[in-house]
């Protein structure tokens, strides 16, 4: 949140706030004030920043899409905060790279492609048709203006161009295709027999003797996890959003002195000539085009031959509806000046010449109130929480240190609840504590050792928090009575698998040794012989089988394969690889499809990876990954 008001004060308001602050700033120091705050820069890509708050956007929709993955929630033993917001900022790195190269290109995205875009959208529509008041609404809803949100859909269709046309230099050779088709297809003829851990399982092989000697060695695997259960304050913008409440006069004063804001933009249907030379020769071949027009010849029939842009030549030059912004200033200016139906003169930018015509204006279309009503309300309340964001973020700040011993003066001026966490350790955590910068805080020898309440954490939702211990259980090893059945059971279960192991080892020097090893398993019920194993039957197989099975060498003519793996619960497996059988047939239509397809994923997917590390190479890039924490 302290940086959402950083990002939206200006004017009357950014006076209040220094108002608002300076006294702390006074009292304590700017230092302590924002807690020593770091840069708010996580990267520089060619002197361009990445912004912290972007990166944790980006880190939340990376932890949304692995959660979905999940069922809803990620297990703890998988989530990595800190190794998510560092693959969020690399991500937020690859595309900046992708938006320069596809800038210094000249690659823009047509207007009406942008549109197109968004309209298909279903989360903008209503009945199946889009809706601009529904657009406007959900925009606003997240503090996203219309121009930046179609300039970020503008930008991923560049990126998304430049990426499928990268992969589509991956050509895959046909022979390798057949061979991969055929390997895959492939068919191992293979005998085993599984020795079973529990087959080996006899207590008596562990005893007390071992067990305290494992104990011993091994104090970190019986050591409890240090815990911390924490009170805080939670300033949570949305919360403080829901509580407000603004009156019908309040609404009808908002429109009147903002109606600039609720008016449908000017938009003009474009179409343009484009000669990439920015040169003499290409100065004269747009003014003979000029001069074409001129005399009467048709503008379509004349793009559709001449012009030079790829997305708009075989259309006519049609460009499609073009408002303020979408383009760059030079041709803006033109666009928005020129006549309807006048042909322009011929216009120089950095991507070339261009003749430009407009050919239907809609002018701006103020909206009445009751159109706009939702979106006037929500601006009005927006604009009405941010302030009460300030005042309670000041009050919670300035009495969180003025207070160091207890969160109730924080508490009381703000309003705000105390809340108590769950348990929570250093390394993981459920709910407030889910969130590494909360861990951290908590940890802190200020807030754990000395008692002290926390500075304020800015959390990646918006919201502030400021915290303190309300109970700490340090860690310590648990004692040998606790634990002896624990240890007895895993070093039995090792000893099981050691035995097993060692059978089976035993009974392959047999089967290398002997003339013929089917003489040494004839009559055998425990083996299986001659299994044809194919890559689609692992789940008909002993956990990790199939795996060992497709990892050994093709045995040569007249010979076999012997060897022998620890698969799942500690079991071994000894295994006899007799044949290796390639598919002789030739391979049907939709099976060379298919991994046409997989082969040309896998070749385009390295040819992209190729080209951003490239990118990578010639960038000036400096990542700041401790301003994440």
């Amino acid at each position: 949140m302290l940086q959402a008001i950083r990002d939206r004060a200006s004017g009357w308001l950014a006076y209040v706030i220094i108002g608002l602050i300076t006294i702390p700033f006074a009292l304590w120091g700017l230092g302590e004030y924002f807690g020593g705050a770091g840069p708010q820069v996580a990267a520089e890509v060619n002197g361009t920043d990445i912004a912290v708050r972007d990166v944790h956007q980006e880190a939340r929709t990376q932890r949304d899409q692995m959660a979905q993955m999940f069922g809803g929630e990620i297990p703890d033993d998988l989530l990595d905060e800190q190794g998510i917001r560092l693959q969020a900022l690399e991500t937020l790195i690859r595309q900046e790279l992708l938006r320069q190269a596809a800038d210094s290109a000249g690659f823009k995205a047509a207007g009406d492609s942008v549109l197109r875009e968004i309209r298909a959208m279903p989360v903008f529509q209503e009945e199946d048709r889009f809706s601009r008041e529904r657009y406007s609404q959900l925009l606003n809803a997240q503090r996203i203006s219309p121009a930046d949100f179609e300039q970020d859909i503008a930008r991923s269709i560049v990126m998304s161009q430049i990426q499928r046309g990268l992969q589509a230099t991956g050509v895959v050779p046909e022979a390798l295709i057949e061979d991969f088709s055929r390997l895959r297809n492939q068919t191992r003829v293979a005998s085993w027999t599984i020795f079973s851990a529990d087959d080996f399982d006899r207590p008596d092989v562990v005893d007390d003797d071992a067990i305290q000697e494992y104990y011993e060695a091994n104090p970190d695997e019986f050591t409890t996890t240090e815990r911390v259960r924490v009170n805080y304050l939670r300033l949570d913008p949305e919360g403080l959003e829901a509580g407000v409440e603004v009156s019908e006069d309040e609404v009808r004063e908002h429109y009147r002195m903002n109606r600039s804001r609720y008016e449908e933009p000017e938009l003009r249907e474009v179409r343009q000539i484009r000669i990439q030379d920015t040169g003499e020769d290409g100065e004269a071949r747009i003014r003979e085009i000029r001069e074409r027009l001129e005399d009467g010849e048709d503008f379509a029939e004349l793009a559709e031959e001449y012009s030079e842009d790829s997305l708009t030549a075989d259309r006519g030059g049609r460009l499609g509806e073009i408002a303020r912004g979408d383009l760059d200033s030079t041709l803006e200016t033109v666009i928005f000046t020129l006549p309807e139906d006048l042909i322009s003169q011929p216009v120089r930018t950095e991507r070339g010449w261009f003749v430009l015509e407009v050919t239907d204006i809609q002018e701006v279309q103020p909206q009445p109130l009751e159109e706009v009503r939702d979106e006037v309300e929500q601006d009005l309340r927006d604009r009405t929480a941010e302030q009460m964001q300030i005042d309670a973020l000041d009050d919670l700040m300035a009495l969180a240190i003025e207070f160091p011993d207890s969160l109730e003066p924080a508490a009381d001026a703000t309003g705000l609840e105390i809340q108590t966490s769950d348990w929570f350790s250093r390394d993981s955590g459920e709910g407030i504590a889910n969130h590494r910068s909360i861990r951290e805080a908590a940890f802190d020898p200020r807030v754990l050792e000395d008692g002290n309440n926390s500075e304020a954490i800015d959390l990646e939702d918006g919201s502030t928090v400021v915290l303190r211990i309300d109970e700490h259980e340090p860690s310590e090893v648990r004692p040998l009575a606790e634990v002896e059945d624990e240890i007895r059971d895993g070093l039995q279960r090792q000893a099981a698998a050691d035995a097993a192991r060692e059978e089976g080892e035993a009974l392959i020097e047999r089967l290398h040794d002997a003339d013929d090893w089917t003489a040494e398993v004839e009559g055998d019920a425990d083996w299986n012989r001659s299994v044809e194993v194919t890559r689609d039957r692992a789940a008909e197989l002993p956990t990790g089988l199939q795996d060992h099975l497709f990892r050994l060498p093709a045995p040569g003519e007249g010979a076999v394969e012997i060897a022998g793996a620890r698969i799942g619960g500690g079991d071994f497996a000894v295994t006899v690889l007799e044949e290796v059988r390639m598919d002789e047939d030739e391979v049907d239509a939709a099976a060379r499809q298919e991994a046409r397809d997989q082969l040309g994923n896998a070749y385009g997917s390295a040819e992209f990876r190729a080209y951003l590390a490239w990118l990578e190479e010639q960038a000036d890039i400096e990542r700041f990954p401790e301003a994440l924490d």
